[in-house]
């Protein structure tokens, strides 16, 4: 009787255990979730890297892989703006990756092999010179976004498909195959909308808009850069709205709706230095210096473009530099 007694006494004060954290681990994985959502990455990686020494503890081991998916996936979405600490970044996500596969934990192995992609497609952009991708490029990102549909798809994981359709799109869109970019788009979309899926809407939306920009059809670019803001702040997530912003007022600029594009690009610059993003501050100071030279405003479009070149040497990005580079030899070459 006793023996039993003393047993349930030590299994419920083991489940009281695992509950004291199993609990307030996953809430503060939650809450640098929604850090990270709000433009507050700093705090949102602070959190989960204070986490991590405390799934040390037996009790809490399991939790372990949640909180290296979420930070990794922060790092390698938040890459394609710092552009900074790769080594980091690849350590986090082989290690979560590593972790799913020795727990068997498919729905997990999805997730790190998304974020592997993504970081790796960020890392192959940011080292380009050009819009266009050279020979090699992003040939690992399409590897690991393959895998991670392939596995979303047996677990029949929706929300994960639409994601992983996109991220493939966007590697076929930098290979210049623009048709099955925009195939891949679709089904991305119509995964999303059939589940009413806000933020997996957002990134074809912007796509889309991109590629009709491209072919000059502004009225079509209007419609999908405005549905991609839309979306984007009814989901919620603050990271990307500089993007949204920017696109629009390319898109603005091209109309001749001068001081509309001036207000998005001021609004993505706002953006970008609050949470402290400086390639979208480098890129609304490109906009901004065309809105002013627009207007004949040459002096001070000189000054934006200055800006936006330092902030791309300051960020070790050839594209960045290069197309402010290019614009200042204009102006030097009309005087």
């Amino acid at each position: 009787m006793m023996e039993k007694f003393v047993a349930d006494a030590v299994h419920e004060t083991q489940s009281d255990l695992n509950g004291s954290f199993v609990t307030p681990l996953k809430e503060l994985i939650e809450i640098a979730k929604i850090y990270f959502w709000n433009g507050r990455s700093k705090e949102a990686q602070q959190l989960l890297n204070q986490l991590l020494p405390i799934t040390a503890i037996r009790e809490a081991q399991h939790l372990k892989l949640p909180v290296l998916l979420q930070l990794g996936k922060i790092k390698a979405n938040e890459y394609v703006y710092t552009n900074t600490d790769p080594e980091s970044m690849f350590s986090v996500l082989h290690e979560a990756r590593q972790l799913a596969e020795q727990s068997q934990n498919r729905k997990s192995l999805a997730d790190a092999l998304s974020s592997l992609g993504t970081a790796h497609y960020f890392v192959d952009l940011n080292a380009s010179s050009a819009i266009e991708s050279a020979a090699g490029q992003y040939k690992e990102a399409l590897g690991y976004h393959e895998q991670a549909l392939q596995i979303r798809i047996e677990l029949q994981d929706n929300r994960g498909a639409s994601e992983s359709y996109f991220q493939i799109g966007t590697v076929y869109e930098r290979w210049q195959k623009k048709d099955l970019a925009l195939d891949f788009y679709s089904q991305a979309v119509r995964i999303a909308e059939e589940h009413h899926f806000l933020y997996e809407q957002c990134e074809p939306a912007r796509h889309f808009a991109f590629h009709a920009f491209q072919s000059g059809d502004l009225d079509e670019a209007l419609k999908f850069a405005q549905q991609a803001l839309t979306l984007r702040e009814k989901a919620g997530f603050k990271p990307h709205l500089p993007l949204d912003h920017l696109l629009l007022s390319d898109i603005y600029l091209k109309r001749g709706q001068i001081e509309t594009a001036r207000q998005h690009a001021e609004t993505a610059t706002r953006l970008g230095e609050e949470m402290g993003y400086l390639r979208a501050v480098s890129s609304s100071c490109l906009t901004l210096g065309d809105i002013e030279l627009a207007e004949q405003r040459v002096d001070a479009a000189c000054t934006y473009y200055e800006k936006a070149l330092r902030l791309g040497q300051e960020l070790r990005l050839p594209l960045a530099v290069h197309r402010a580079a290019e614009r200042l030899k204009r102006l030097g070459d009309r005087h």
